[in-house]
């Protein structure tokens, strides 16, 4: 049961992240792909996630820890939403 909460807050993070990133791109008249791939650990122990914006054959992508994508489940912030900004800047140019 507690493998399946952790999941869930790291699922939610990834949803609040994924809104954000289309909240960015509707903010610059862009409509792009977002696609997350987790990254585990030699121990198949989740340590996070690789984000990747894809818009008009461009694409961008970063990596965020587990804890900065758990801690974005209640609201985006911080080092993700940094991130977020500066993937979206850099596809627009």
């Amino acid at each position: 049961m507690e493998e399946k909460q952790i999941r869930e807050e790291f699922d939610t993070g990834l949803t609040k992240i994924r809104h954000e990133i289309k909240s960015q791109l509707v903010r610059h008249g862009f409509f792009g792909i977002v696609t997350c791939v987790d990254i585990e650990s030699v121990d198949h122990v989740l340590s996070g996630s690789t984000i990747s914006i894809t818009v008009k054959g461009r694409t961008v992508e970063r990596s965020f820890s587990r804890q900065d994508i758990e801690g974005s489940r209640l609201r985006v912030a911080s080092a993700v939403l940094s991130g977020i900004i500066s993937m979206v800047e850099e596809i627009s140019k």
